[in-house]
């Protein structure tokens, strides 16, 4: 069995009795399409979230966090909206934040580059991630990350990104701040760490699983 992180094998093994000697981690790639260099959104400072509207993504995290922040920063959400989009759009009225957040839906790849490439920073609160891939995205671009320390994203994004708890909206915004204070050693950090993800090396991985099988 592949898995895409050490994580996921050990949550497997304990979760489902798999032996962790079947499983065989081969980290994902990032698409050639992130890079520094191409369009950007300016449009303002924002943070962004990538991914879809549900609990485990914890998008309820980044709404509380954006009111704790700077009022000139907004809070741009890309990715489908699933069970608890609603609250999402409940919490964003409550706050009154109405004018500091999009939902921009699902977005083609380039203007997801773009978006990227603007943005302050990512921001990525889950409560439980088998990988993490908007992680290595948005350092491939160059911008910092702010993620949680749940599931695997200690292990992909290494120290190139501010980790902090996860369901804790002060500490997300602390980080963010801190992200922003500490961008350029970030970003290099970030684009550092990201080169070590490629499909190419996935695939050579993958490939030498089935020469072994076979």
């Amino acid at each position: 069995m592949l898995v895409g992180s050490h994580w996921t094998r050990q949550r497997l093994a304990d979760r489902y009795w798999v032996p962790p000697e079947k499983m065989v981690v081969t980290p994902y790639g990032v698409d050639p399409v992130f890079t520094p260099h191409g369009p950007r959104v300016d449009n303002g400072s924002y943070l962004l979230f990538v991914g879809a509207l549900q609990p485990r993504k914890d998008p309820l995290c980044a709404v509380q966090a954006l009111g704790l922040l700077d009022p000139e920063l907004e809070l741009l959400f890309v990715g489908p909206e699933k069970r608890g989009g609603d609250g999402v759009r409940h919490e964003v009225a409550r706050l009154g934040l109405q004018r500091r957040v999009r939902f921009l839906g699902h977005v083609p790849k380039d203007a997801l580059a773009a978006l990227y490439r603007g943005a302050s920073c990512l921001v990525l609160p889950s409560r439980d991630e088998g990988f993490g891939l908007p992680v290595l995205e948005a350092m491939a671009v160059g911008t910092p990350v702010v993620a949680s320390t749940a599931g695997a994203l200690p292990e992909i994004a290494g120290e190139a990104a501010v980790l902090v708890p996860p369901r804790d909206p002060a500490a997300l915004a602390e980080g963010v701040e801190r992200a922003l204070s500490d961008r350029d050693r970030l970003r290099a950090l970030g684009l550092e760490r990201s080169r070590r993800f490629t499909w190419q090396e996935t695939a050579r991985q993958t490939a030498d699983v089935y020469e072994e099988l076979l």
